[in-house]
């Protein structure tokens, strides 16, 4: 029976540890607003022209919304077609950036819908496109801070050409839907 408790424990800890960085606290330090949404949106969503790249994609559109703010007047809503489990979807900004020396990358997510995604960010540096990618975090439905941890893979962050977003839907919805982003910043 103890052994079935340790395991149980080890279990738990472990979900909690892969989970920790959604609704951590956010880290000190300088904070560098990669896109509040306020001035404009300049992102795009990856259509069937990136099916080339792995999976189809499943992002239909990105918007200025008045819903799932965190601050300011606007966030991004990010459209999906209705999705299968495993399906991809991806947002991206194209221009040019210096995010040298950051350590985190920090988003606030609004998910009103039963459908959980497991989100990352990936930068695109140099002009050799170089993909770096932060770890996936699972988002569920709700209000949540997300921090990435982006300090292993800022090599070239002085240089950097597209930042993505990039879901990964775990499970099935038959209806287009909806995920909110707001605040995306660097963590200095």
């Amino acid at each position: 029976m103890r052994r079935i408790a340790a395991i149980f424990a080890s279990v738990v800890l472990a979900c909690a540890a892969a989970s920790a960085q959604v609704d951590a606290r956010v880290p000190d330090g300088i904070v560098q607003v990669i896109d509040d949404f306020e001035n404009g949106n300049f992102w795009i969503w990856a259509g069937s022209d990136w099916d080339k790249y792995g999976t189809p994609k499943v992002s239909v559109g990105a918007d200025l919304a008045k819903r799932g703010v965190s601050e300011g007047k606007y966030s991004m809503e990010l459209l999906l077609e209705p999705v299968r489990e495993g399906n991809e979807a991806v947002w991206f900004y194209d221009g040019s950036q210096d995010l040298s020396g950051g350590k985190y990358i920090v988003a606030d997510f609004y998910n009103p819908y039963p459908v959980e995604h497991k989100i990352s960010f990936a930068i695109q540096a140099t002009d050799s496109w170089l993909w770096l990618q932060s770890d996936e975090y699972v988002v569920p439905q709700g209000r949540h801070t997300v921090v990435f941890d982006v300090e292993e893979i800022n090599a070239n962050f002085n240089d950097v050409k597209r930042i993505n977003i990039t879901s990964t839907v775990l499970n099935s919805y038959g209806a287009d839907f909806s995920l909110y982003v707001d605040n995306i910043r660097l963590i200095k």
